[in-house]
């Protein structure tokens, strides 16, 4: 089975980022729901990437395992970042802190989906690791 994360922007009423899971016989994963002013196009395509390489490190507990701890996740929205870095990601056991250059997804949007993340967390396992997302050249 392959596991998916997809980033759907959506038209229409303002609504709040939120995450739903979804499972077939041949995938399973989530979808982030934004509304197209909270994340642009571009930002879409590298939170697509950022969250997929952070999902390969993550598992599910199995039922009879107690839930983990909650994992703080954070982001940062910078002018700056390094070279051609789109998203850094810095997974590291005692938290999660994401990079994200200015203009890809808005400061409100961030906010909410890594505290989704964060309220979700104790039902994961994972593996720390640090992966940068780069601009895709045009």
């Amino acid at each position: 089975m392959e596991l998916t994360i997809k980033i759907a922007r959506r038209q229409g009423a303002h609504f709040e980022p939120y995450i739903e899971d979804f499972a077939t016989e041949h995938e399973a994963g989530c979808v982030f729901h934004m509304h197209e002013d909270d994340i642009t196009a571009e930002g879409a395509v590298y939170f697509a990437d950022a969250l997929t390489q952070q999902a390969r490190r993550w598992r599910l507990r199995p039922p009879n395992m107690p839930l983990g701890p909650r994992i703080p996740i954070t982001m940062e929205l910078r002018a700056q970042v390094e070279g051609d870095v789109a998203i850094a990601v810095d997974d590291r056991a005692n938290g999660i802190h994401y990079v994200v250059r200015e203009g890809l997804i808005k400061q409100h949007a961030g906010k909410i989906i890594t505290s989704s993340q964060s309220e979700r967390s104790p039902h994961w396992m994972r593996t720390p690791a640090r992966y940068v997302v780069h601009f895709k050249a045009s």
